[in-house]
């Protein structure tokens, strides 16, 4: 594998939002099962309170811990929603640190929880397994996922769809599969709403790659982490200029690309994300040098430093 393609793989991996659940629709700290308690417990809603607060400050551990405190609490309860509601919030917070395989277990554990009172699943939940397998790399589990959100018999909300159908153009590039990668990108239509719009323009940025259109691909791409910027999709938005970077790399304009990558990696080293700032960095200070610009070059070195240091 080259170091491009290693580069690109990194993208892939980390490129699906989950900002349905995240912040765009269901939104961490609410409940994806239907409320039917009108009494709420005063402790739980604020630690629930006080782990969306936290959660929306990018501090995802310690919103993990403190959902873990309210899914304590929800047992003591015995409320089924609060404890469902806790899981899934939970399960987020662990996609986000990367620790899928507990994220799936909590997300089993809803499954469970609502199994045993007889519930359906939501859709929500769906989602946020499909998406968790997806990052495990288990494309066809996360397909199947989403053929049962899809084609179940209640039809989900449009974001849920909208957010379904670009999982699913997502796995298309994987797959290398620009039939179905097209007919997802046709499936988002023309959303209005800017993290959808974000959403499609990262779809034409991979087809127009697998076509090897990179500079078709950089513009979509740079739209791409515009319009995550604009959701406040930060962490999105720094794989967005990673893949722009790459394609910018891939049509031999190494400066535009050590641009890009700069961008990315000091925007993730200011949100924690030091592994991945780091490739970023690398990158950006290689192609720099590559491209005799000596100014990103020193700005992508003193970055790393930055983060390297006690």
């Amino acid at each position: 594998m080259t170091e491009g393609q290693r580069l690109h793989s990194i993208c892939c991996l980390a490129c699906l939002c989950v900002a349905i659940i995240l912040m765009g629709g269901v939104g961490c700290g609410s409940s994806p099962t239907e409320q039917i308690t009108a009494e709420v417990d005063e402790e739980f809603e604020r630690m629930n309170r006080v782990a969306r607060t936290v959660f929306d400050h990018g501090r995802f551990r310690q919103a993990a811990d403190l959902y873990n405190q309210a899914l304590e609490r929800a047992y003591v309860l015995d409320d089924v929603d609060a404890i469902v509601d806790s899981q899934y919030n939970l399960a987020v917070c662990l996609v986000r640190l990367h620790d899928y395989d507990q994220a799936l277990e909590h997300i089993s554990q809803s499954r469970a929880e609502l199994t045993r009172a007889g519930r359906r699943i939501p859709v929500d939940i769906l989602l946020l397994e499909a998406t968790t397998v997806y990052r495990m790399g288990k494309l066809d589990d996360a397909w199947l996922l989403t053929d049962t959100i899809i084609l179940g018999p209640s039809r989900p909300s449009e974001a849920i769809q909208s957010k379904t159908h670009f999982m699913r153009g997502l796995i298309a590039a994987e797959w290398d599969d620009i039939n179905q990668l097209r007919q997802e990108i046709v499936s988002l239509g023309k959303p209005s709403a800017v993290g959808l719009r974000a959403d499609r323009e990262e779809l034409v940025g991979r087809l127009a790659m697998a076509q090897s259109n990179w500079n078709e691909a950089t513009e979509a791409f740079d739209k791409t982490a515009e319009y995550r910027r604009d959701d406040f999709d930060y962490s999105e938005m720094v794989n967005a200029l990673a893949l722009a970077a790459w394609a910018c790399e891939q049509a031999g304009k190494l400066s535009e690309a050590s641009k890009r990558y700069l961008r990315a990696g000091r925007s993730a080293a200011r949100q924690g994300e030091s592994r991945e700032a780091l490739n970023w960095l690398n990158r950006a200070e290689k192609l720099a040098r590559e491209a005799g610009d000596e100014s990103s070059a020193k700005e992508a070195r003193s970055y790393r430093k930055w983060i390297e240091a006690p």
